[in-house]
């Protein structure tokens, strides 16, 4: 399905053959998953959602069982915050969005009916809820993908164009994140509402493209609202702000090129839009810290008052993953991480390569740089992969997403870039591209077959899903 040519009925029926591989992906990494060792190496799990062994009713055994082996690591303080909302400071570097809307489903008459039967039930529903969440939103993010896949190209309902998408498509079922994009974690719900931002935002690109003003401003806010949504998921999602950013640079120089009053006014109109855009994206990172600031700063007794209230920028988010987490510049360099920036190098090397293919030399590294060779944004070009607008946006997005790379690399536990890639569509268009041209891609200047980078994404998924049910590294 991924290495070789799609076949005509997957290509007439996309979105059921997208499903259909949905389901069966998540099905192995479930198996896999719950044949791995119980109760794992550490036992957290098991006091949050203790078996009652009275209990024979089968939904019952079926939400023990997806809670106790999805409910692994940060999915612990999901369940919990969504449960009974934040207790402790440490607990903050997990409130936003993702919680919050777990908490809301797992209330729901729906989610209580299966998991009735259930000794601590209130934890359960909520990791039962976080699973159903994380993978409606996967599968959504899968088709969300293939949409936009299509709206980058002149062409889209060419067999080219439809075979490029579709397997973008499955490449992100697939992805290395495995488990994480099914347990209850904010990955798969972040790269939903952000797949939808950057589909919003391609659109408005379009509409600009057309000389369609209003709507073009219509899509612009909203899908500021969707990447301000995004950003409540997951922090990195700030990154995406660049797009705006870029935009607002761009009209700057618009106006200073032609002083023309229509010009001056067309692009003033633009940059309060973007502007806009631009601040829905930071209120979404913003507001849980307000809320922290309040409980801990303002609302408290001077005494009691938290240490980072006094910072320049008192945070919290900031605080706990530097004070609890250790996250920071290098910290994560020491040599027994070694093993992790090992697992983390495939993901940092094919995230880095897209994004350099896709930037203008003049904005690549001179290293990076083969005036021999052909830019890879020609050949999307010429293969009818990419319209103008397309262009546009793929190299608006190869900046965040290289970014995102470097600060795994330097700031962040290098691991999670396996997983916070899900979030970002250009990794997943440049292997498509690839696998379709049945071509090689160049890694570190070696050239790999992409077959043995689809290989290498099953593999890892597979034996991660097996790892994470049993409570152990990498996560």
């Amino acid at each position: 399905m991924l290495v070789g040519s799609s076949s005509k009925w997957q290509l007439d029926n996309p979105r059921t053959s997208l499903t259909i591989f949905f389901v069966i992906w998540k099905l192995l990494l479930l198996l896999i998953a719950c044949t791995s060792p119980y109760p794992g190496y550490d036992t957290s799990t098991t006091l949050l959602v203790a078996h009652r062994p009275d209990c024979e009713h089968v939904t019952d055994i079926v939400s023990q069982v997806l809670a106790n082996k999805l409910t692994r690591w940060d999915a612990i303080y999901f369940a919990n915050i969504g449960h009974r909302g934040a207790i402790f400071e440490q607990e903050w570097a997990f409130v936003g969005g993702y919680a919050k809307m777990v908490g809301i489903v797992s209330r729901s008459p729906d989610v209580k009916d299966i998991v009735l039967f259930a000794a601590h039930a209130g934890v359960v529903e909520t990791a039962v809820a976080g699973t159903l969440v994380s993978n409606i939103a996967h599968l959504l993010s899968v088709l969300v993908l293939y949409q936009t896949s299509k709206l980058i190209s002149p062409k889209p309902s060419s067999h080219e164009t439809q075979s490029f998408a579709f397997i973008a498509a499955s490449l992100h079922i697939i992805s290395p994140a495995g488990l994480f994009l099914s347990a209850p974690y904010a990955e798969s719900s972040f790269s939903f509402l952000n797949f939808v931002g950057f589909y919003l935002y391609t659109s408005s690109l379009q509409a600009h493209h057309d000389g369609r003003l209003g709507p073009r401003d219509i899509l612009v806010i909203v899908s500021g609202l969707a990447l301000g949504l995004a950003t409540t998921f997951r922090s990195n999602g700030l990154l995406s702000g660049l797009l705006f950013c870029f935009d607002i640079v761009k009209s700057i120089f618009t106006i200073r090129e032609d002083v023309q009053s229509k010009t001056i006014l067309l692009g003033l109109r633009r940059i309060i839009i973007l502007v806009i855009a631009g601040l829905l994206m930071a209120v979404g990172s913003a507001f849980p810290q307000y809320l922290a600031y309040q409980e801990y700063c303002v609302d408290a007794k001077p005494e009691h008052q938290a240490s980072w209230c006094t910072h320049r920028v008192p945070s919290i988010y900031a605080w706990v993953q530097s004070h609890y987490w250790n996250v920071g510049l290098f910290r994560y360099w020491t040599l027994s991480n070694a093993p992790l920036f090992l697992l983390a190098t495939p993901m940092l090397l094919i995230l880095i390569a897209s994004a350099l293919k896709f930037l203008p030399p003049s904005e690549r590294p001179s290293s990076a740089i083969d005036s021999t060779k052909p830019l890879p944004i020609n050949e999307f070009r010429e293969r009818g992969w990419l319209s103008p607008v397309g262009v546009d946006v793929a190299r608006r997005l190869a900046v965040p997403q290289l970014i995102l790379a470097l600060l795994a690399l330097t700031n962040y536990h290098v691991q999670i870039v396996t997983r916070i890639s899900s979030g970002y569509p250009l990794w997943c268009w440049w292997l498509a591209s690839r696998i379709v041209a049945r071509d090689f891609i160049e890694l570190a200047g070696c050239k790999i077959s992409v077959k043995v980078v689809v290989m290498w994404m099953v593999i890892y998924a597979c034996l991660q899903a097996g790892l994470f049910a049993a409570f152990l590294p990498p996560a």
